[in-house]
């Protein structure tokens, strides 16, 4: 301390760090709890009092919330299903009272107006509407003579794939190279002669002989194109080459058996499931022609007309 400064000298002189005093103070707890507060009272006392129900009643009747019985057994059984153990007691009133928070708040941001311009409430309460139309689809079971006539309407959705048995004798192209198309016609030549199909060809992962199998399935293995190839070619002769992602194939078909619509037995479960998702969209199209019609929509057309985002390159050439 200066030996010649005074003591009033010392007790007027500023607080070195005057503009820290005001953050603090707005940092406090507290305070924000007051802030809050006043806000509560001021939208009270604007308002005239607490929220009304979502029927639109007001007064003394509008702050009554009622926790039924019926909510209390589902909330119980609910929690007793998840967590395998009934609730204890103050588990239970833990449970009503957040039903009880749920509800206060919810009336309170339905009153100050929160649920609107949000796209999320508006997407949910949407979700809800198509809901209820889809519970009131799920009320009557499709008949067989609907899931019939269904099947027959969309019968590409239910064909069973054609299934092909055959042999085939593998031509390996990466190891013949551009003598591999005249080798696997030489060697077509000599299996129609009667040649053993093991002794000519080359060495390959896949079986010899395929078993009766769907197309699907040949596709998987060999790909589409010989799958496509393979429906064309005629049973009992060696043909080919066909091509496949593995290279030449000649190729003697042994048995066939035709694509084929399903009995309504193998299929009930997935027609059931389409039939019922047709309704539920046609239902809820129909509804919501009909609520349209109840509203003037007017779409406003734009000042200017909007105009594409140039792409640019990084040397800032547009493309």
């Amino acid at each position: 301390m200066n030996q010649n400064e005074s003591p009033a000298t010392r007790h007027s002189s500023p607080d070195p760090r005057p503009s820290t005093l005001v953050p603090r103070f707005l940092r406090e707890p507290l305070v924000h709890f007051l802030l809050i507060g006043a806000g509560l009272f001021l939208l009270f006392g604007w308002r005239g009092g607490p929220a009304s129900l979502p029927a639109g009643q007001s007064g003394l009747q509008s702050a009554k919330i009622v926790v039924t019985q019926g909510y209390i057994d589902q909330t119980v059984e609910t929690f007793t299903r998840t967590w395998q153990r009934p609730p204890t007691e103050e588990e239970v009133k833990g449970l009503i009272e957040s039903f009880i928070r749920d509800e206060i708040y919810y009336r309170e941001a339905v009153a100050a107006s929160l649920d609107r311009d949000d796209s999320v409430i508006r997407r949910r309460m949407r979700q809800k509407m198509e809901f209820i139309f889809e519970d009131i689809t799920a009320q009557t079971e499709p008949t067989d003579e609907e899931l019939l006539a269904y099947m027959k309407k969309h019968p590409d959705s239910y064909l069973v794939d054609p299934q092909i048995a055959f042999r085939h004798v593998y031509v390996n192209v990466d190891k013949r190279g551009k003598n591999a198309e005249a080798d696997a016609r030489q060697i077509l030549a000599q299996l129609n002669e009667g040649i053993d199909p093991d002794t000519v060809g080359d060495p390959i992962l896949l079986e010899a002989e395929i078993r009766l199998s769907p197309l699907w399935d040949i596709r998987k293995q060999f790909g589409e194109e010989f799958s496509r190839n393979l429906s064309g070619l005629k049973s009992g002769k060696w043909e080919g080459p066909v091509r496949s992602g593995f290279g030449l194939h000649l190729v003697l078909v042994t048995k066939r058996v035709g694509g084929r619509l399903p009995e309504l037995k193998e299929v009930r479960e997935i027609v059931k499931r389409n039939v019922m998702a047709e309704r539920q969209k046609e239902l809820k199209d129909a509804a919501y022609a009909k609520l349209r019609e109840r509203y003037d929509v007017v779409v406003e057309k734009t000042k200017a007309a909007i105009k594409p985002i140039s792409m640019t390159t990084r040397g800032g050439a547009q493309r």
